[in-house]
């Protein structure tokens, strides 16, 4: 790929394929033609065409947290640009190293506002990544794209912006390309041994230690010793907060494991020492009306970015680094000795039985149907006002076997779970949603049945947005008093006949047993499948 007529974008795309990635998506415009031309005579990466911008980017978002490698999304102009940006956020929320170019407008109609310009895109990307920069000349386009590549896989890991005009790409490639080699370097770091040492001596004296364990440990795989750590200890192991889960931590079949994170839970009540582990403290909805730490407790926090230790509480020791090197650095601290005894078990819940003879689902009966059916399989979940339920039951061995998004970007799991499959071909990929995110994320099944990706959608349709039913309920004025709810009815649309005109086969169930039978159909099947579960629209969640 070095011929001598060799475009500037052919350039940038052996960048790209010496960086490892086989796959760009994009849903081009005109901007991106000299980039579309010089697809045409390569064999080395593929062309995945999306036909919204929210799709491409949660697309590359989710191959990127599967598979830990970076990604490309190419977006066109500040529109596409504009559309992506909620689905950036997840990728930066995520710590996911999804490199974003941007086709922009030639430079000479960029400054007179010519069509689909800004003045300032720079501006409006910039507080979604890690680094954003508009290439200046066409010989430093390749060398600013390989910068992205690497400040993108470089720990704490994160989404890169990089504008690329118009007239840049088609000019010809004179600079030297870029030794890939050179820029892959171990970005790892782990704290000092001072502060491992403050910390081991805390965990060893502490006489009630309680582990959190967050996103960033199932990121960095470190799930085994953190599970080593728990076992050391004998210490009773919470998942990260729903409101920042990312992705697990922790194996949700370990005995130690006792749910997501809960101020109010006895174990963490009676804490001496908390130590979280790879995640946040915390990811606030809205103002606490008290803090989310126990009283009295000791505060160990360890996370790879020195921004989120002492964000909002103080810590009694702090340990920035990789999650892996930091719990194997702690055991070996703490010693040999043998492994404490695991903390008292703890009794499932019980579910009251369904009523066999009620018009639709419960929403704890579809979640359930749904998991237990679906074991093995990797879930994607974006389905607001059942998430607590989804993430409760579903099982959840390894960190790349769960994924969500903690950003609030309606839509995006329909096409993060398209990437996550793209990313783990061998496994069968669930993504469980609302029907308002069906709506926000519809485009996806485009690209879902023209490649035929083995993705099946199950929709839980309870016609409303109950989350802003739930809201008005927290509320407690007059729509709680009159019964009425503005703003939540989303009656009509029939979502499984709306699939199935984009061409992934869609069904409509009402009864578990028809759940159940859908489920194991479209696990066997050799493409996209999506179930449409009509659940309780007056049931607004916890």
């Amino acid at each position: 790929m070095t011929r001598p007529d060799r475009t500037v974008a052919g350039a940038l795309l052996d960048l790209v394929a010496d960086w490892g990635v086989n796959r760009l998506f994009t849903c081009p415009g005109s901007t991106e033609a000299a980039v579309l031309d010089a697809m045409v005579d390569r064999d080395d990466l593929d062309l995945v065409l999306t036909t919204h911008e929210g799709v491409t980017v949660s697309m590359a978002d989710g191959l990127a947290r599967a598979t830990g490698a970076p990604s490309l999304a190419y977006l066109h102009a500040n529109v596409g640009l504009s559309n992506g940006l909620a689905n950036l956020y997840a990728a930066q929320l995520a710590y996911s190293p999804v490199v974003v170019l941007n086709g922009l407008k030639p430079a000479t109609i960029q400054a007179r506002s010519g069509f689909t310009t800004a003045r300032r895109t720079r501006d409006l990307v910039g507080q979604f990544v890690k680094d954003d920069w508009q290439s200046l000349t066409s010989d430093t386009v390749v060398e600013d794209v390989n910068r992205a590549f690497t400040l993108a896989v470089a720990e704490p890991a994160g989404p890169v912006w990089v504008g690329l005009s118009q007239d840049l790409l088609d000019r010809p490639a004179d600079a030297p390309q870029p030794n890939v080699s050179a820029h892959r370097v171990d970005t790892r770091v782990a704290p000092s041994r001072a502060a491992l040492d403050s910390a081991a001596r805390l965990l060893r004296q502490a006489q009630a230690p309680v582990l959190i364990a967050g996103s960033e440990v199932g990121r960095a795989g470190a799930v085994p010793a953190m599970v080593a750590l728990a076992q050391r200890l004998g210490a009773p192991v919470f998942m990260e907060e729903r409101r920042s889960f990312e992705r697990p931590g922790f194996p949700t079949g370990h005995p130690n494991y006792r749910g997501d994170y809960d101020v109010n839970h006895p174990l963490v009540q009676q804490a001496d020492v908390l130590f979280f582990v790879g995640g946040r403290v915390f990811h606030e909805f809205e103002p606490a009306k008290r803090p989310s730490l126990p009283p009295g407790a000791t505060v160990v926090h360890s996370h790879p970015d020195a921004q989120q230790i002492g964000r909002i509480y103080g810590v009694d020791a702090g340990l920035v680094g990789d999650p892996r090197l930091v719990l194997e650095a702690l055991a070996e601290l703490l010693g040999v000795d043998a492994d404490r005894p695991a903390p008292p078990p703890v009794p499932a819940a019980e579910v009251p039985p369904a009523d066999p003879d009620a018009r639709y689902l419960r929403p704890v009966d579809a979640v359930l149907a749904v998991t237990e059916a679906l074991s093995g399989s990797t879930l994607v979940g974006d389905v607001t006002t059942a998430g607590g339920l989804l993430q409760r039951y579903a099982d959840k061995p390894t960190g790349e076997s769960f994924f969500v998004s903690s950003s609030g970007s309606l839509g995006w799991g329909m096409g993060a779970a398209l990437g996550v499959q793209l990313g783990q071909p061998g496994r069968h990929v669930a993504a469980i949603l609302g029907d308002g995110v069906f709506q926000f994320g519809v485009p996806a099944l485009w690209t879902a049945a023209y490649y035929r990706i083995p993705v099946t959608f199950v929709v839980l349709n309870n016609q409303r947005y109950a989350a802003v039913g739930a809201a008005l309920r927290r509320f407690g004025g007059r729509a709680v008093q009159t019964h009425e709810y503005p703003g939540t009815d989303l009656a009509g649309p029939r979502i499984a006949e709306v699939s199935t005109g984009f061409g992934v086969p869609g069904v409509r169930v009402t009864g578990l047993a028809d759940l159940r039978d859908e489920l194991r159909s479209a696990r066997s099947a050799d493409g996209p499948a999506l179930i449409e579960v009509m659940t309780d629209p007056d049931d607004f969640g916890p």
